[in-house]
């Protein structure tokens, strides 16, 4: 009777019926994105503060027209670092980046960043010594906005 009523049990459960489907919901709107590629030549970036002094570091910013209001309070904008840009060996390194660098026992932190507001991207390079008297190399950033 145990293993009857066990079977049965089982039976319902598995053959239960299912109700009508309730009625669709609103569309969803379209995901859209861009990206856009920049690239800082070395002699552009720009120091603010003084060669050496604590919280110094390099800047360059570029006018970026399809960074819209909307898409500023909205979407999602992401930020890399590009080695090799553009090609099959493209790599991407999320920003923020931070990175080890040494010569000898001269050690240090590079520090890659952006920031963003309608219109406008600004990249970031700074030194943990703060020995901002080389300029950053040459950087390619790639930007992905998604709305």
């Amino acid at each position: 009777m145990k293993k009857l009523f066990i079977t049965l049990l089982t039976a319902i459960c598995l053959l239960s019926c299912e109700g009508p489907a309730g009625p669709m919901g609103p569309a969803a709107e379209q995901t859209q994105w861009k990206y856009v590629y920049y690239t800082v030549e070395d002699r552009h970036w720009n120091l603010v503060g003084q060669i050496g002094d604590l919280n110094s570091f390099y800047e360059f910013s570029f006018e970026e027209p399809s960074l819209t209001d909307f898409i500023y309070s909205e979407g999602v904008v992401m930020g890399y670092a590009v080695d090799n840009p553009q090609t099959r060996d493209e790599i991407l390194r999320p920003l923020p980046d931070t990175w080890p660098v040494g010569e000898d026992t001269n050690l240090w932190t590079e520090s890659v960043t952006f920031a963003y507001k309608p219109g406008l991207v600004t990249f970031y390079v700074g030194y943990s010594d703060f020995a901002t008297n080389v300029r950053p190399p040459t950087m390619t950033f790639k930007i992905m906005m998604i709305w």
